[in-house]
């Protein structure tokens, strides 16, 4: 019998182990959740190692700093973090390997993370908190139980993305690893190797200052091995210096360093003569990494060792330069001697395979990288360079330089000089990217296939619930997936286009780009696709590819439409991401036999595309809107006490920020991005952290509601204006009003600094813009002109310019200088709510209450585009940094993002001009019928998509619509408080009087109050179309029929009405467009 059996709790030192039925039950599906944290290839033990298989140091070697760190981690009393400090090459990797040996011994080892640059997995420092969460709950029963229920609770905890790290620390390491304190406390230690590898060190800063300040609430310690970065240095002056310590790596004495590489030398080399040792020890000075990579080149030469290492002495010995290090020297030695005896064909061949090995955004393994190369003997070539190229005895294992040096070196144009290395000059980036490019086109050409997993043909239909499989992933090979995600980040590289690299490419737009988006659904790589198709744009924009970047921008455009569909089920880009893409699209034209086999839209889809990029569905009025300075994000403040944080590639919430009490009237990003200021109703200004979600400040000093707000260009202020007819200047680090100018008499609407913050410009509802000196206070300028409320005010970003926006439905330019104004724009139809210059200050962007956003040219005052869309006033409008996009946001509940190039075209679709409140079908299913707000009947041909009638009449909204049985008339209902029965043969109509009526076919109208009535159609059933059952799921997003779903795109859930008959669906819109889908088509 087990001892254990009955007990509920008990201490073995440091962990209390949970034995109870509801661990036991839940083992498995813990076992789940915790597996959604392992991130292979981060640990001390999985790690790859600059020195061959990951191993520690050599016995008898870096003695004192190991002891030293053996005596940091068993006192109670030391630091809670540390920081071990030292330049490349000088051995910090297998001093963090040797010391988590140690630590395991003593079973104190909480976890560990080998950061690389030699992988996006162990680059990602958002993979620091889960894969050390991942340890501790192997380490510990009572620590699995907590992590396994805080990512039950909230799954999204356990993915790399989560944007709340101060969350995801305290749910996943703080909170768990509080249940093992008990009475006798045992620090477990983290280890955390190369953190200035990684490729986002605003994290890995950020992830410093949580461990700073929550690692002495908890049994855990910190210790962090890096170069010397400037934003990990300045993470670590957070605090105090009792709870952090340093250690320099580099100010060990020489001497101490040298006899730790001789000991390594001698036993690496054990037939090494004295002297030759001393040359060797000398020539490595302090780094470990020479004497490594002089070990395996000697050894490479097996018994026969001597002519290389000869030779590597007497290269060694020769003259070093101002520019030569002791391991450029060996390098040099290294490539040189590959070259010997080779002819040019195999020198060449040799350098595209280190071409690629060197240039890949992700090191592949063996197998994957012939497979990028067919032609070339890959294991050949690299066997010449495996002193400084790792190649791995076991399958699968990546191929990869042992150490950063050596790709620092090879790529450096002065350090690996045709003068200096002749036979191996160094590798041009370009040209590898261009390689590579092509290898990726030509292998994504020969492999890329409709259903590329070859699933049964019934679950390549689209269907509501239908979702990837996982274990698709594992159908796609490592040499695939690699080039469907890099090719376009090697595309970006290229500065030369040859023919057959424009071939490849050629083919891979018109025969693959689909199964491409597939088969980057499949990955999980979709969010790569957008970015990777925004960037190929960019790259055939510069090298005039138009044709190639129209097909490019409109497969963008249908994946950003679409991604929500497809990112759940990878056959959507086909089954219903083709439905909604205008008839007149490269993408339509390119593959119009993938969009022959879906349902389509039959009415009201434009032959182009929306001006608007994207359409986000907010749910509640948006105030105000603002692009991040590199324009991946889009900020929200609305009526719904929220501020949000949209990701402008896929149109998804990043974070939803709450807090406020009542409406978010203004909001805007700090320049770098990390922070977020909003101005509510609640009378209080807030800043937000953009990465943890957190309330960084609460500023609190106005008395009325706040109507704007801004950080200053360097982040040290905040300005904002109230309706307690003030502007305040905030302190950021210390939340103090820095000063309070006074001079408006009736509310402030808008406020903003200057570029270089010595100046304030507000408009406000006493008509006026005032130009206010920061270090004074005073007004500079009271510019009189508008002849309502001023909403919306802005400098140009030389200051010497402000516009202005106002109820008086103009926009107007001043002069700073002389406060005349230099222009007024006029054009507006109603309340011009919002303004904003281009960087360049060349054009003026102004959003109004008539739904419009204008482009204005500054030179001419004339409108460059005028961008239709919203359904209700545009209340906030702002420019991306470069110009190519605008933002707005409206009371009709969504955020758009227009293209500015292309917003001139307007939508060709004619259509009502108001909301459409009633929409049906005849009952033979040929036509429509569509009530509007605008007050006419429209009658629409299904199969044309033209209007065949525009009824007019009423003199009110249009409610109701209904056709008779037999077609022949149309009755519609309307705010009037008629009833109206039009005759479309001789298009005239007539008011029903009566309370029932029955039309000439039998179809009885009954009124019920004015304006409103009910049809009854005779008993017999129409036959056309009624075998098909199509109807909408119960959320409105997607269309489901006998044989096939199709989900709605988010831009066309918004329907205001809908009607349906047999196989098809009628949606009528708030903007007046009707849209009819048939879902009949063949399988």
């Amino acid at each position: 019998m087990n001892v254990l059996q009955g007990a509920h709790n008990f201490e073995i030192r440091d962990s209390i182990f949970y034995i109870a039925k509801n661990m036991e039950v839940h083992e498995h599906r813990g076992q789940d959740s915790i597996e959604k944290l392992n991130h292979e290839m981060t640990s001390y033990k999985t790690r790859q190692s600059s020195y061959g298989d990951p191993t520690g140091c050599m016995q008898g070697t870096r003695v004192n700093v190991l002891e030293q760190l053996d005596t940091w981690a068993s006192d109670i009393n030391s630091s809670r973090v540390y920081w071990m400090v030292g330049m490349a090459g000088i051995g910090k990797s297998t001093i963090a390997h040797t010391f988590c040996e140690h630590l395991e011994a003593k079973n104190i080892l909480g976890g560990s993370f080998f950061a690389s640059r030699a992988s996006e997995k162990t680059r990602n420092a958002r993979l620091i908190i889960p894969v050390i969460a991942h340890s501790l709950a192997r380490a510990s029963p009572a620590i699995k139980f907590e992590v396994v229920k805080a990512i039950e609770d909230d799954p999204t905890l356990a993915e790399p993305t989560y944007s709340n790290m101060k969350e995801q620390f305290k749910r996943l390491v703080y909170n768990p690893v509080r249940t093992t304190i008990g009475p006798v406390v045992v620090d477990k230690v983290v280890v955390i190797d190369a953190a200035d590898e990684c490729a986002n060190l605003e994290v890995v800063a950020l992830f410093i200052k949580l461990v700073l300040e929550w690692a002495s609430k908890i049994p855990l310690k910190i210790f962090l091995a890096s170069r010397d970065e400037n934003r990990i240095r300045t993470a670590f002056r957070s605090t105090s210096d009792s709870i952090r310590g340093y250690f320099y790596l580099h100010d060990i004495e020489k001497d101490i360093v040298q006899n730790d590489i001789r000991i390594y030398l001698r036993t690496s080399l054990a037939h090494i003569k004295n002297d030759e040792l001393s040359s060797l020890v000398t020539s490595s000075g302090r780094l470990f990494i020479y004497a490594a990579t002089a070990v395996r080149y000697i050894t490479n030469g097996g018994e026969n060792y001597k002519p290389c290492l000869s030779a590597m002495l007497a290269h060694g010995r020769k003259s070093i330069n101002k520019f030569e290090t002791e391991i450029d020297s060996l390098y040099i030695h290294v490539l040189e001697k590959a070259c010997e005896d080779k002819e040019p064909d195999e020198v060449e061949d040799m350098r595209n395979v280190l071409s690629i090995t060197i240039f890949l955004q992700n090191p592949l393994s063996m197998e994957a990288t012939s497979s990028l190369l067919p032609e070339s003997n890959v294991q050949s070539y690299l066997s010449w360079l495996t002193s400084v190229i790792h190649i791995p005895d076991q399958p699968g294992a990546v191929v990869a330089p042992f150490h950063a040096s050596f790709p620092d070196f090879i790529t450096n144009p002065v350090r690996c000089s045709p003068e200096r290395c002749p036979s191996f000059p160094s590798l041009v980036a370009s040209e590898g990217h261009t390689l590579i490019t092509l290898k990726c086109l030509m292998l994504m050409n020969n492999s890329l296939k409709y259903n590329i997993c070859e699933v049964p043909k019934q679950l390549t239909l689209s269907r509501r619930d239908r979702a990837n499989s996982p274990e698709s992933i594992g159908k796609i090979s490592e040499v695939l997936k690699y080039s469907c995600t890099y090719w376009a980040a090697h595309l970006g590289e290229v500065k030369k286009f040859d023919p057959v690299l424009v071939d490849a490419l050629r083919i891979f737009l018109h025969k693959h780009l689909l199964h491409w988006i597939e088969c980057l659904s499949i990955l999980g790589e979709l969010q790569t696709g957008l970015k990777s198709l925004g960037g190929v744009i960019t790259v055939l924009l510069a090298f005039k590819f138009h044709d190639f970047q129209l097909l490019v921008h409109d497969a963008r455009r249908c994946l950003q439409m679409n991604f929500e569909a497809v990112q759940k089920h990878c056959m959507e880009i086909y089954e219903s991401a083709l439905i909604w893409i205008p008839k007149n699209s490269s993408i339509h034209k390119t593959y119009i036999a993938d969009v022959s086999r879906v349902p389509k839209a039959t009415l009201g889809l434009s032959d182009l595309w929306d001006p608007a990029e994207l359409i986000m569905q907010n749910g509640s009025l948006v105030a105000s809107v603002g692009f991040s300075q590199d324009g991946s994000q889009v900020v929200s403040g609305s009526n719904d006490n929220t501020v949000r944080i949209w990701n402008v590639m896929t149109g998804e919430v990043k974070a939803l920020l709450k807090g406020h009490t009542d409406w978010v009237n203004s909001v805007t990003f700090l320049q770098n991005g990390s922070r977020v200021v909003s101005g509510s109703n609640d009378n209080t200004v807030r800043i937000w952290n953009v990465i943890t979600g957190e309330v960084e400040a609460e500023l609190k000093g106005h008395t009325d509601w706040v109507k704007s707000v801004t950080f200053s260009q360097d982040g040290s202020r905040v300005v904002s204006g109230s309706n307690d007819n003030t502007v305040r200047i905030w302190n950021v680090i210390t939340g103090e009003v820095e000063a309070e100018l006074k001079g408006h008499t009736h509310w402030v609407n808008s406020v903003t600094f200057s570029q270089d913050g010595s100046r304030v410009v507000s408009g406000s509802s006493d008509k006026t813009v005032r130009i206010w000196n920061v270090t004074t206070g005073k007004v500079e300028a009271k510019l009189k002109g508008h002849t309502h409320w001023v909403k919306s005010v802005t400098f140009s970003q030389d200051g010497s310019r402000v516009v202005s926006g106002s109820h008086d439905k103009t926009v107007r330019i001043w002069n700073v200088t002389t406060g005349k104004v230099e222009d007024t724009l006029k054009g507006h139809t109603h309340w011009v709510n919002s303004v904003a210059f281009s960087q360049d200050g060349n054009r003026v962007v102004s959003g109004s209450s008539d739904k419009t956003v204008r482009i204005w040219n500054v030179t001419t005052g004339k409108v460059e585009a005028k961008l239709k869309g919203h359904t209700h006033w545009v209340n906030s409008v702002a420019f991306s940094q470069d110009g190519s996009r605008v933002v707005s946001g409206s009371y009709d509940k969504t955020v758009r993002i227009w293209n500015v190039t292309t917003g001139k075209v307007e939508d060709t679709l004619k259509g009502h001009t108001h909301w459409v409140n009633s929409v049906a079908f005849s009952q033979d299913g040929s036509r429509v019928v569509s009530g509007s707000s605008d007050k006419t009947v429209r009658i629409w041909n299904v199969t044309t998509g033209k209007v065949e009638a525009e009824l007019k009449g009423h003199t009110g909204w249009v409610n109701s619509v209904s056709f008779s049985q037999d077609c022949s008339q149309v009755v519609s209902g309307s705010s009037d408080k008629t009833i109206r029965v039009w005759n479309l043969t001789a298009g005239n109509s007539q008011s029903i009087l009566t309370s029932d009526t029955t039309l000439p076919d039998g179809s009885r109208v009954n009124i019920s109050t004015h304006g409103t009535f009910r049809i009854i159609y005779p008993s017999q059933q129409p036959t056309l179309g009624m075998n098909f059952s199509t109807q909408l799921s119960d959320d409105g997003h997607w269309i489901m029929a006998n044989h096939r779903d199709c989900c709605i795109p988010s831009q066309y859930r918004n329907f205001r009405c809908c009607s349906i008959w047999g196989s098809r669906i009628c949606l009528g819109y708030n903007s007046g467009r009707v849209v009819v889908v048939d879902m009949n088509t063949a399988l």
